[in-house]
């Protein structure tokens, strides 16, 4: 969840649970498809409004990574959780 450039400073990184319980009423959890680039066996939920900060230690592998528009949608809605946009 953060900039590459600070997990070698940093000790913590941000990290947002994925779920694949899909919550309707829930419009800052933006979706991600399942597929072999990301890791995930079923579509699923970005819980931004779960995030946690950490230890670097405490993650043990990257299971695969989310596409551009993942991405984007993700940082939208960090930006409405975090009250930085509207």
């Amino acid at each position: 969840m953060q900039a590459d450039e600070f997990n070698k400073e940093l000790s913590t990184i941000f990290v947002c649970p994925i779920s694949s319980d899909l919550q309707d009423k829930l419009p800052l959890r933006p979706i991600i498809e399942a597929k072999p680039s990301n890791g995930l066996r079923l579509r699923s939920q970005i819980m931004t409004d779960k995030m946690i900060a950490l230890r670097q230690d405490r993650i043990r592998r990257v299971i695969g990574h989310v596409d551009t528009e993942t991405s984007e949608h993700l940082d939208r809605a960090l930006l409405v959780l975090l009250g930085l946009a509207r």
